[in-house]
């Protein structure tokens, strides 16, 4: 990871999109400060759209893509974009071949399975608001040592089952995608090719959108994930969550 100072400006001078994820990168602590609120206004101001990348659920993400000066919002890490177009919400599955109804039973069952292999986990306190994953509480109300959370990681991958490790939670799903694949469908309908994006995150489960995209950054708090990550992104800024998000929105505008 090289400093984002050492970023060629000239490379971003094709860059028609912001992609950027929530918790640690927009949001710092559960807080959203003005300040990252008035540098999101910015980009959108200058013609670069903006589109959340997160994971979490489709009942925030809805009102996220309503009030928020966004173009589109990608949430449950990849399972879907909403999209507020001329007043309407444009809701978009990523794999519309996915029972919804036999997801969540088998995400019901895996849930015992983790219980019974790892004892008790709490469910994260926005589970209710989601349609298509289960998220499990590793450090937003509950804390759980990483070592835990990868051992349950990989048990839910040893199941058939995805997960992806955020700086909150752990995230379980069932279907072949990720916050990559629903991205790249966006971008593919905009007709933006990757080169003429850049992406901002913090933690493992970004990392997809790392390997994805050439312009990939990272706040600073990513270096306390590299021994678990094989896919690191191109460029760190010096401050960390909402503060690396200004840091880069400065640097780009």
């Amino acid at each position: 990871m090289k400093p984002l100072r050492e970023l060629d400006k000239t490379s971003l001078e094709k860059v028609k999109i912001l992609l950027f994820d929530l918790d640690g990168t927009f949001v710092d602590n559960d807080s959203l400060q003005s300040s990252t609120y008035s540098c999101l206004e910015r980009v959108v101001q200058n013609g670069i759209k903006a589109v959340v990348v997160t994971g979490r659920p489709a009942g925030w993400c809805d009102l996220i893509a309503r009030w928020w000066p966004v173009d589109s919002v990608i949430g449950e890490n990849g399972a879907f974009s909403y999209s507020l177009i001329n007043g309407k919400m444009q809701r978009e599955i990523f794999d519309k071949s996915i029972n919804l109804r036999k997801s969540n039973k088998f995400l019901k069952s895996l849930l015992e399975d983790i219980k019974v292999e790892f004892g008790e986990v709490h469910l994260a306190a926005d589970q209710e608001f989601r349609q298509w994953d289960l998220a499990i509480d590793i450090s937003e109300e509950y804390s759980m040592p990483m070592s835990k959370v990868q051992r349950i990681h990989n048990f839910c991958i040893s199941k058939g089952a995805n997960a992806a490790i955020s700086n909150i939670h752990l995230n379980i799903w069932y279907g072949n995608y990720s916050k990559r694949e629903m991205s790249n469908k966006l971008l593919n309908s905009w007709n933006i090719d990757y080169d003429e994006c850049i992406y901002i995150g913090d933690s493992p489960n970004d990392e997809p959108m790392f390997k994805e995209y050439p312009l990939s950054v990272g706040v600073k708090s990513i270096e306390k994930y590299v021994d678990i990550m094989a896919n690191l992104p191109s460029y760190i800024t010096k401050k960390d969550a909402n503060q690396g998000f200004e840091e880069l929105v400065d640097f780009i505008l």
